[in-house]
Parts: C-alpha cells; sequence; structure tokens
C-alpha cells in the first residue's frame, strides 16, 4: 500500500519523473519561510517528508507528488541560484545593503540563535527578560560561545550570503569576479534587465556547474587557472587573450572561493535525505486518509487534488473547443500556475464556470473553500449523471467510464444544463424565486442543490429534452415537486447523514415519474405547520431555527407569487416582534419562539438594519412601513398591538391562515395548473 524511505534532495529536486498534478495549492512560502528551510538544511535537522502517489498508465510508473511542492520548489532554487538564499537571508535576517561583512555575521547569528531557542524558551516557559540577566560571569561566557559558535553548516550558510552581498544593479559579490564584458564576447551568464546588462547568478551558477563537467570530462583538475581559461575560450569569445588571463588571475582566488560554495551546495543536497512515502494503486479515499494520518499537522488534500494526480485525470484532450481552452487558461490563473494543455481534469474543474451564474447554486467566491466546492462540484455533477453516483470512488470511475466522450459530451452538456436552468427559470414559481436573488443550496445544503441538478438534468433529457411542449411543461412541473420535496426533507432532517448515498439512491430510483416527481400531500404540509411548527416551534421534538424556517420562508412567498423587492440591496430574514424584546421577557422557551416562521418576514437588508430592534410602532419611515405590510402582512393599525411581546399569540394567530393557504391552496395551483 505503501513505501517509506529516504532519498537524497539533489535526486528529488532534479528528478523529471516526478510529476505535479494539475490541481496545486499556491505558493504560499515567503522569503522567511524558505529561509528556515535553509536553516534546517544547513545544520542537518530533518525537513519533512514528501508523498507521492504512484499509479501505472501504460506499462510506466508514474509518480505524482502529493505532497512536498513547496519544500521542493525551495530547495529547487537553492540548488539553481545561490543568490535566492541571499534574498530569503536578507529578509529573515533584515541586514541592510549598506551592512559591512562584520555587522552581517552580528546579526546572522543573533537571528539564527533567537530562532533555534525560541520553541526552548516557550517551553520551559522562559520569559524576555531572562536573557537580560546578569547572572554570573560564567554564564555570560556561555552566552558568548553560543553567539560565535556554529556548526559546519551554518558557517557555511554565512560564507554563501558574506560572498554575494554588496549587491549591485550589474552584479553581486557571487558574480562580480566573473565579469569580462570588456574583453569577452558571448559570455553566456549575461541577462538584459530593465533596458541594461547584468551578470545572472542562476547562469553564473550553470556557468561553474559545466565548467566542472568540463573538467571531468577531460579529466584535467578545475582549480587551475588554464583549464578555466579553455573552458572559456571554448564557450565564448575572446577579443583579448593576454588581457583575459591577466585578469582570471587577478580574481582566480575569487572566482575559486565561488566555485567551491557552489560545490560545497551541491555536496549538502546530495548528502542531505528527505524522507519519501510513496502511495500505490490506492483508491481516493484511502489516499486522502493515508495523507491526513501523515500530515496531521498541515492542510488537509482535497479529493480534487488527489484526482489530478490520477493516470486517467491527466490523458490530453484532443481538439478541445476554445471556449473549453479559454476556461482552463482561467481556471489555471486563478490557481496561480500555468498549464499548455487541456486534460480531462480540466472539465469537470470548470463546469461550473461554463454553465454561469443560476438559481440553483450560490455564486462562488475565490475563497479556499469556495474555490474548491466549486471545483468538487463540477466532478460530482458529472460523476451523478455519467456514472450514477457522487461518492469519490464514482468520481474516480467517471474519467473511465464508457458512457462520455471527453472530446464532444463535454460541449453538449454545457449548452444543454444552460438551456435546462432557462427552461426552469421561465417556469412562474421559479421566476418568483429568482427575484429573490438567493439559490438552492443557500437555502438549504450543498447535496440538497447537486441533487436537484443530478435529479432534474436526468428527467429533461429522458423527456429527450424538450424546450416548448408540454414534456417541457411536465419537466418545469416535476422541478417544482422536486423542489417541494427537498425543503420538506431538509425541514425533517432527512438530509442529515450519508447525502452521497441518498443522492445514488435518488438517481436509481428514478424509473417512471420517480418519488423525486410525487407530490408531498396537503395533509403533511399542513401537519408540520399546524402541529408542529406554529404550536410547539418545533419538528419532531428537535427545536426549529432561523436556517430550518428560512427555506420554508422563501417558498411561502415564491407560493403566493410575492416577487422580491425592487432594489438592488440583498434580503435578509427580519424578526417582527425584535429578538431584544423576546430576550428581556418571561417567556417560556422564548429563544426559540422567537425564531418561529410566524414571527419572520423578509425585508431588504438595509432597511432591515435600519429598523433593528426598534418595535413597530416606532418606525418613521413610511416606506419601511409599506414593506413591512406588503412582505410581512401586518397591517398598519396592528403595529401598535404587535409592538408588545406578550401579544405575540394574536399575532401568530392571525398569520397562520395565511401560511397554510399558501401551503395547500396556493401550492394546489401551481400543481393542478
Amino acid at each position: 500500500m505503501y513505501e517509506i524511505r529516504p532519498e537524497s534532495i539533489k535526486t528529488f529536486i532534479t528528478d523529471r519523473n516526478v510529476k505535479l498534478p494539475r490541481f496545486q495549492r499556491k505558493q504560499t512560502w515567503d522569503e522567511k519561510k524558505n529561509f528556515q528551510l535553509c536553516i534546517s538544511l544547513f545544520k542537518e535537522y530533518p525537513i519533512g517528508v514528501c508523498i507521492l502517489s504512484v499509479d501505472e498508465s501504460k506499462g510506466k510508473l508514474v509518480r505524482w507528488l502529493l505532497d512536498g511542492r513547496q519544500r521542493k520548489n525551495a530547495l529547487a532554487m537553492m540548488y539553481d541560484d545561490p543568490e535566492n538564499i541571499y534574498n530569503w537571508a536578507k529578509k529573515f535576517i533584515g541586514f541592510k545593503n549598506s551592512d559591512q561583512p562584520s555587522e552581517i555575521e552580528e546579526k546572522f547569528k543573533k537571528k539564527i540563535r533567537e530562532y533555534i531557542e525560541a520553541d526552548i524558551n516557550d517551553e520551559f516557559g522562559m520569559e524576555q527578560s531572562d536573557s537580560n540577566e546578569d547572572h554570573s560571569d560564567a554564564n555570560e561566557d556561555d552566552e558568548e560561545e553560543k553567539i560565535t559558535t556554529s556548526s559546519y553548516g551554518i558557517d557555511l550558510l554565512l560564507d554563501i550570503i558574506k560572498i554575494i552581498h554588496n549587491k549591485q544593479k550589474k552584479n553581486t559579490g557571487f558574480t562580480k569576479p566573473f565579469d569580462f564584458t570588456n574583453h569577452v564576447n558571448k559570455l553566456p551568464y549575461l541577462e538584459n534587465e530593465n533596458g541594461g546588462i547584468k551578470l545572472s547568478s542562476r547562469r553564473v551558477k550553470t556557468f561553474i556547474d559545466e565548467y566542472r563537467r568540463y573538467c571531468d570530462n577531460e579529466y584535467i583538475e578545475h582549480d587551475n587557472e588554464k583549464s578555466f581559461y579553455r573552458f572559456l575560450e571554448i564557450r565564448c569569445d575572446i577579443q583579448d587573450d593576454k588581457r583575459t588571463k591577466a585578469l582570471i588571475h587577478e580574481k582566480w582566488e575569487e572566482i575559486k572561493d565561488r566555485m567551491i560554495i557552489v560545490e560545497k551546495i551541491d555536496t549538502l543536497l546530495t548528502n542531505s535525505k528527505i524522507g519519501m512515502i510513496e502511495v500505490k494503486n490506492l483508491s481516493p479515499s484511502d489516499s486522502q486518509k493515508i495523507f491526513n494520518i501523515i500530515n496531521s499537522e498541515g492542510e488537509k488534500l482535497t479529493a480534487v487534488e488527489i484526482l489530478s494526480a490520477k493516470p486517467h485525470w491527466n490523458i490530453p484532450i484532443e481538439n478541445p473547443s476554445q471556449y473549453a481552452v479559454e476556461a482552463v487558461k482561467e481556471l489555471y490563473k486563478r490557481i496561480g500556475t500555468i498549464q499548455t494543455d487541456v486534460v480531462r481534469w480540466d472539465f469537470p474543474a470548470t463546469l461550473l464556470k461554463r454553465i454561469g451564474k443560476n438559481f440553483v447554486l450560490k455564486e462562488f467566491t475565490d475563497s479556499k473553500t469556495d474555490f474548491e466546492k466549486e471545483l468538487t462540484f463540477g466532478f460530482k455533477i458529472l460523476a451523478g449523471i455519467y456514472v450514477e453516483g457522487v461518492k469519490k470512488e464514482d468520481i474516480e470511475n467517471l474519467s473511465k467510464s464508457k458512457k462520455f466522450n471527453w472530446n464532444t459530451d463535454i460541449e453538449s452538456l454545457v449548452y444543454d444544463l444552460r438551456n435546462m436552468f432557462k427552461l426552469i427559470s421561465s417556469f412562474d414559481y421559479f421566476k418568483y424565486f429568482k427575484s429573490w436573488n438567493t439559490s438552492i443550496m443557500e437555502l438549504t445544503s450543498d447535496a440538497i442543490a447537486l441533487n436537484f441538478i443530478i435529479i432534474s438534468y436526468l428527467d429533461w433529457c429522458r423527456k429527450g429534452k424538450p424546450l416548448g411542449d408540454t414534456k417541457a411543461k411536465r419537466f418545469q412541473k416535476n422541478c417544482f415537486i422536486l423542489w417541494d420535496r427537498l425543503i420538506f426533507e431538509y425541514i425533517n432532517r432527512q438530509w442529515r447523514g450519508s447525502s452521497d448515498s441518498k443522492i445514488a439512491n435518488n438517481i436509481s430510483n428514478l424509473s417512471g415519474e420517480g418519488e423525486s416527481f410525487t407530490p408531498i400531500p396537503n395533509w403533511k404540509w399542513k401537519s408540520i405547520l399546524e402541529d408542529q411548527i406554529f404550536a410547539e416551534s418545533s419538528i419532531e421534538s428537535t427545536d426549529i431555527s432561523i436556517s430550518i424556517m428560512k427555506p420554508l420562508l422563501y417558498h411561502f412567498y415564491c407560493l403566493r407569487n410575492l416577487q422580491g423587492p425592487d432594489t438592488n440591496y440583498d434580503v435578509e430574514v427580519d424578526h417582527i416582534i425584535p429578538q431584544t424584546l423576546f430576550n428581556e421577557s418571561s417567556i417560556p422557551r422564548k429563544e426559540v419562539i422567537q425564531d418561529n416562521i410566524l414571527n419572520l418576514g423578509l425585508l431588504p437588508k438595509d432597511e432591515n438594519i435600519s429598523k433593528s430592534n426598534k418595535k413597530l410602532i416606532l418606525i418613521d419611515s413610511q416606506w419601511l412601513k409599506d414593506q413591512i405590510v406588503k412582505y410581512e402582512f401586518i397591517l398598519e393599525d396592528k403595529f401598535l398591538q404587535y409592538s408588545n411581546v406578550n401579544n405575540y399569540h394574536e399575532m401568530f394567530d392571525e398569520r397562520k391562515d395565511i401560511f397554510i393557504e399558501a401551503y395547500t391552496i396556493k401550492r394546489d395551483n401551481i400543481l393542478n395548473n
């Protein structure tokens, strides 16, 4: 199932067989975090483990890096360019360009000591002032020893910083000895920056590596001026032999120092180990669980990350549409990486963006949680439609499904879903629903929204995808029945537990009209409203709550054909008799009764804020009074009476019939029309 082994860091960062999944977390390590990794590496501390998923594809083993991208990136930057170490150190230590080497050394040792001893001091409860106390001469000597004595690795780290210091626009302390620009053409380590020429430390490092390989291949010593000149002559165009040789001789000790530094970094990365955990041929659930066990202190691996490292999900799409290409470009721009091709994984990951805004799903933001949910929903929608299930195993099987043609079906599905949502939205009930600027997902749950999309789409397909005939009207009515049933199930807490299994059951039961399209009998609605919510402020002996009342409230307004306020403001739930009045009263179970649907209405958010905890009688704005009359069904001549919390029974009695009428007569009108 898995294998644990050490691997050379150099092998890890240079292994081209290790692939990055399509979906990668954004690069979150900053300069300080990168330098902390440097400290661990140079002090020979453990630097953690990386997790790879190993799968077989077409007879070849493919290794996908699931966890460790941040470390791999930082280690590769160390290997490629010593100047990165300097830049990180400058941020971590806080030294200046004008600082002398002795000042840098002092700041370096102080900061390293503080970093290494920070956890120890915290563990033993040491106060900051302890380090400033003058205990004895012996203690002073010990402290001095801590500052001046360091391991070989830390000395090397300091040497790298000091060698690179004095960074200029054209060069740094590391690259300056290689400046032969006045006598040599075609130097491979020159690059343009802001219209000027500079010596690139990354390219100088590559030049040094190539020189060492040249010496090894020619069986000659690399710490020899003649060997270096010969290599420079091969690689470049030397214009002045004598001056170039003189310049090499003048700078030779500095050149050797820099070559030694590069060699020491290379040796350190070759000899240092990183833990590698390879998981093989596992289901997505097993992979995710193993990752979470190993990485219990870190960020959990998401299901979509697991899938992006599976071979079947990384099969390229031949001739994707321009719409798909643009959607994929936008996706990876949001992720913070670049991909040059389109693979299977990209289609479900971009599905929701391509479908566009609708009344079922909430409008996702770019927050981490929303972004991952948006991606996951695309996979679940496709799996529900083509594999008849939405579990992780179903999603994994989606990439292997024979029912789905990856080159053509995704375009048809996007087109179909847009048309389906447009058709549903043209039904009168859903016109009113849309006017309230909410969504099925926001009012109920993610699973219910997912169920609504999948079941509705499958029903539409079996009716032949109608757009304007009697079948289309039957489909629209089915969507209303489905939503009405889902609300009923939601308030009865039937969607708690394994919602994935419930969705799969609903899909498999979609024969004939299916239970999903059998209307809830009027007596059931009337019973749950009158006998439980109105009378007991509970459902099945469980206290009601705002989250349970909210979908009932919106459903009520739409059943009554009442359009949302003509305003750009958001709408929110309003307590007709303010919560403060209930809180100040001695009414039994007041904290539950105040949230009864009979004490709730919907108002534009800004107006509701201005109303705040005011009694009805204290409201000055005539416009707001009119809104309350219209949307909360309280006549203005009742404002005084219902400003007294002790009269809540009378208000409840007056409003009961309005709700019962909506859930029976008004609802029947929709079903029988």
